[in-house]
């Protein structure tokens, strides 16, 4: 045995030894314990006070750190302080990190992606009530009028195949229910019928329509519909194969919309009236701060936003958790990082130089850079570029980052805005397996002094500017920046300066920029080429110039505004709206649709069909008459549990009038010019909801000849005053019922009675009373009588004369306002006349009263003598002759 073996043996025995004591003597033991466990602790202390700690941010050990006193686990150094939060005191981060403030943005806590449907938003049940019965009171009769175009075509094709609409059976569509199937022709959605052929080429039913009128766009020389209605599939140059013909076919199933419709109708009948908005004033933006949103302020909103007015809420990022939308931080949040070996591109974005509004590809890092810096490119003049409607990767691929979550959790009037349940966004009543549109959000980047052109968004808008950043130019650059502004730039000073149109000065807007589209430049002085839509187009700014000669030549101007950091500006659908940057601006667009601007959203989808397939603004087509569908589907559901809980609907014949109550104001649209081709199935002549069916109920019928024929219109027993004023409308103006066809279905009488209430106070009111905000409110009922078929074209033409006569500006209005002031004046100066005229006469007649009395007194003192002293000479008549 070794000598080291020895000694371990013998150390062996002496621990055992050791042990034995110690486990015979518990005190002894456990003093031994206490005494090492506090030299551990007395060493990990000293280690602790020594060693230098990591910082969450950067993940570096660094000399100086700051541990949050309220989590005690994290740590910042001061230089991550310094860079990523600036605006946060070193006391503030003792108090409570950013990570227990939920506004870290170090790369791990920025990529933690969520959903937006967690929290943040929910209707209550009382509200969503309120919420269908809008919705359905918007929905339904659009719904309905697309169902009498659908029968339309249905008629056409039983007519080919020799049988009744009701024997009609049509092929199911080569595609699932809730795949969306679009116009090889005009590019537009059709949610249920559309014509196909076996090639695979597609028509929507309004192109079918207009190949058979001879005016479809586009249209190839030689391809015609045939005598019997039938279409032939185009020649194969635009997309069809010029040998079979296109076949009508369905998406739904069969009666389902009719089923629906029914359903609805029953629902549109109850007792329950919707409850109207509160009145308000175009003259004035309706805006507000969001920290004092109280409950009912949702009528103010809807009071404004149904008469197609902007809203502004103010402070919205003052509810937030504060994460900073500083554009390093979005790109140290949205990049990815490719890992492969080969040189990858994840990080190039597609820029606009708005200079001569090219589009460039730049590195994401380097634009933000620029962002913040005065950049200058190679020919010398100052970068100012733009990225729009942006979105990064990650959210095209359904992952949520913190920003966008948090932001829209944070959003005022969610009932609206909420992406995926808002009660009032009708594009979130898609079922969950359909393909969704693209609603957002979406980002503007953009250096200072950049612009968004005129434009529309495809639906109704709300855009928050979240962060701005005051670019230092140095004095060479400052010349060259001044060089552009001096050539083209509004003097005012501000974040961003908004304007945003009317939705009724669209048309002379569009008939100003085309008359002056020689005029307008692009930033660098090139001249705007062709244009295919002024306002689609996205190709005009007008400055301030151009503000001053629309409104001296048109009458018209925008509203204008300055949006701050933390304004949400709210714009509804069919508002044309510019914007300018006066500083670097990011900015945050979500897109939603509200019922009350169905109506716009239709006519806006009706202008993207008739432009070019490879036009920019076609990228937002909407399939508006699938999300109707749905949308009154659900409504119908919801209401139809609360009917039953208070009893059944009250007698359609005796309810229906009080049914097409209108809600908030008119939403401009003309189902008969614009209908996109969305029509509403139906397989049924006998249950279709359409006021083209031509055959008599029979329970209508009873009502009617009990009613007896002397008070009747067009079969519905509407009185005798109703029947007097719509027999004198359709004796003067026959036009007004040419463009509907007026069925026996109990909603025409209540549609009926509406009209003739209009038309008698239409008739009844006073020009002089007028007000523009009056004259406003009677073109919105025009609307929705004219979206239902009615021509009321000669009602608006002299809405349109008041208007110009009392409000406009034109020349012959100015000279007669100015003669009106001359005759005021003259008036005036009349009535002082003949103040002073009277005056003059009393006092005349008080002398004349003097005089004469003074005469009296005279010749009763001297006699005859007076009368030749009176006449004249003292020597009157005291000679022969004289």
């Amino acid at each position: 045995m070794s000598l080291h073996n020895e000694a371990t043996m013998a150390n062996n025995r002496s621990t055992a030894k050791s042990s034995i004591s110690n486990s015979n003597n518990p005190s002894k033991k456990r003093k031994k314990e206490n005494s090492a466990s506090a030299e551990v602790k007395k060493k990990k202390k000293k280690n602790a006070v020594e060693e230098p700690k990591g910082c969450h941010q950067c993940k570096k050990v660094k000399d100086r750190v700051l541990e949050c006193t309220k989590c005690h686990s994290k740590r910042y150094c001061v230089a991550c302080i310094t860079k990523w939060y600036p605006h946060v005191s070193e006391e503030e981060f003792l108090k409570a990190c950013p990570v227990c403030c939920n506004y870290c943005n170090c790369k791990a806590c920025l990529r933690r992606f969520s959903s937006p449907k967690k929290g943040g938003y929910t209707c209550s049940e009382p509200n969503k009530v309120t919420y269908s019965k809008q919705i359905l009171h918007k929905v339904f009769p659009l719904v309905a009028t697309l169902n009498e175009h659908q029968l339309m075509e249905k008629e056409i094709e039983a007519k080919v195949q020799g049988v009744t609409i009701s024997d009609l059976q049509l092929q199911d569509a080569d595609c699932e229910v809730d795949d969306d199937i679009f116009c090889d022709n005009c590019g537009a959605y059709s949610f249920d019928f559309y014509r196909s052929c076996a090639c695979g080429c597609d028509l929507c039913l309004l192109c079918c329509q207009e190949l058979r009128d001879g005016q479809l766009k586009r249209m190839s020389i030689g391809w015609k519909a045939r005598i019997d209605g039938t279409i032939p599939c185009p020649p194969q140059k635009i997309g069809g194969c010029n040998d079979g013909t296109l076949e009508l076919k369905r998406i739904l199933c069969v009666n389902w919309i009719v089923n629906l419709l029914e359903k609805a109708q029953r629902v549109y009948n109850s007792n329950d009236s919707p409850q109207t908005c509160m009145e308000s004033s175009a003259s004035y933006l309706y805006s507000l701060s969001a920290k004092d949103i109280q409950p009912q302020h949702m009528q103010h909103f809807q009071s404004h936003w149904s008469k197609g007015e902007p809203i502004i809420v103010n402070d919205v990022l003052s509810t937030s958790s504060g994460l900073s939308w500083e554009p390093m931080v979005l790109w140290r949040a949205f990049r990815d990082i490719t890992k492969s070996g080969s040189h990858s591109h994840a990080y190039e974005v597609k820029a606009i130089n708005c200079l001569d509004w090219s589009e460039v590809t730049i590195d994401l890092s380097k634009f933000t850079k620029g962002y913040s810096e005065a950049q200058v490119d190679k020919q010398g003049p100052p970068l100012i570029l733009k990225l729009e409607d942006w979105k990064p990767s990650c959210l095209s691929q359904g992952e949520w980052p913190r920003h966008f979550v948090e932001l829209i959790n944070h959003l005022p009037f969610k009932d609206y805005t909420n992406p995926h349940n808002g009660y009032l966004n009708v594009a979130t009543k898609l079922p969950d397996l359909s393909s969704k549109p693209d609603m957002g959000p979406k980002m503007d980047i953009a250096y200072g002094d950049s612009v968004t052109k005129l434009h529309y968004e495809k639906s109704d808008t709300v855009n928050v500017l979240t962060h701005t950043k005051s670019v230092v130019i140095t004095s060479t650059k400052l010349n060259k920046t001044k060089k552009v502004k001096e050539k083209h730039g509004d003097a005012m000073e501000g974040i961003a300066l908004w304007d945003v149109f009317h939705r009724q000065d669209v048309a002379k807007l569009e008939e100003y920029l085309r008359n002056h589209t020689a005029e307008f430049r692009h930033t660098d002085c090139l001249s705007v080429e062709q244009i295919f839509h002024p306002i689609h187009d996205r190709t005009f700014y007008l400055n301030v110039e151009h503000k001053r000669k629309l409104k001296e030549e048109f009458g018209i101007e925008p509203w204008t505004f300055k949006q701050k950091l933390g304004d949400a500006v709210f714009i509804p659908a069919g508002c044309p709206y510019q914007v300018r940057n006066l500083k670097s601006c990011t900015k945050v667009e979500l897109n939603f649709i509200s019922p009350e601007s169905l109506g716009e959203c239709i006519r806006l989808q009706t202008e993207l069909r008739m432009l070019p397939n490879n036009h920019r603004a076609k990228q937002q087509k909407l399939n508006i008459g699938k999300m109707m569908i749905y949308a009154l589907d659900h409504v119908v559901s919801e209401l139809s549990g609360f009917v039953d809980s208070n009893g059944p609907a009250d007698d359609v014949q005796n309810q229906f009038a009080q049914e097409l109550e209108i809600l908030n104001g008119g939403n401009g649209m003309d189902i008969n010019n614009h209908t996109n081709g969305w029509v509403c199935d139906s397989d049924s002549d006998d249950s279709a909801l359409s006021p083209s069916v031509s055959h008599t109920v029979n329970h209508q019928s009873a009502t009617i000849e009990d009613a007896g024929t002397s008070d009747t219109f067009q079969g519905h027993a509407v009185g005798q005053p109703g029947k007097e004023i719509l027999q004198a409308v359709m004796e003067r103006y026959p036009e007004t019922f040419k463009g509907v066809k007026i069925g026996s279905k109990p909603y025409w009488l209540s549609i009926l009675e509406e009209l003739h209430v209009f038309i008698k106070g239409f008739v009844e009111a006073s020009v002089d009373a007028l007000t523009e905000d009056e004259i406003t409110s009677l073109k919105a009922d025009l609307n929705e009588f004219e979206s239902l078929g009615f021509d009321l074209s000669w009602a608006r033409k002299r809405l349109d004369m008041v208007k110009k006569l009392k409000f406009g500006n034109d020349p012959l209005r100015q000279e007669l306002l100015v003669l009106e002031e001359s005759l005021t004046l003259l008036q005036k100066e009349l009535v002082d006349a003949n103040a002073r005229l009277e005056k003059a006469r009393l006092d005349y007649d008080r002398a004349t009263y003097a005089r004469n009395k003074k005469v009296d007194e005279v010749a009763r003192k001297f006699g005859a003598e007076y009368e030749d002293v009176l006449n004249g000479k003292l020597g009157f008549g005291m000679l022969p002759g004289h």
